[in-house]
């Protein structure tokens, strides 16, 4: 499965507002004056929406569809890039380590919190969180 997903956000114009609204995230509503901004407030939306999808390793396949006098916005996401947007918030954890290996390590100048974030990247076998 690709990294890049395409989305289609339908819209339609009331009066000199825009209003969007989809099928896939249907909790996100909103109005705007102009295209550009309805792209970039759609696109966040369903970034943080498919962040907890791709969490829980659900299925995020987009649909299509068509309505009579609305618009379709086609909106490309990132399972990469949401992942490191959203999912970099450092979070704490208590870990055990053996004294002469945390005095190793110290020497060495080694930073532990980053050797464990590698080792589970590497065990996991992803890389899609920020290095």
């Amino acid at each position: 499965m690709s990294d890049i997903l395409l989305y289609p956000i339908t819209i339609e114009q009331k009066g000199k507002r825009w209003v969007y609204h989809s099928s896939q995230f249907p909790e996100i509503k909103g109005s705007f004056l102009d295209l550009e901004n309805v792209y970039l407030t759609v696109k966040e939306q369903l970034e943080k929406h498919l962040y907890h999808f791709f969490l829980n390793q659900e299925s995020a396949l987009p649909a299509s569809w068509e309505k009579e006098n609305e618009k379709v916005l086609i909106v490309a996401v990132s399972k990469k890039e949401i992942l490191q947007k959203y999912g970099s918030t450092p979070v704490k954890k208590m870990v055990s380590i053996p004294s002469w290996l945390s005095y190793q390590a110290e020497k060495e100048g080694l930073s532990l919190s980053k050797v464990l974030q590698e080792a589970i990247k590497e065990k996991l076998n992803r890389n899609e969180g920020r290095k």
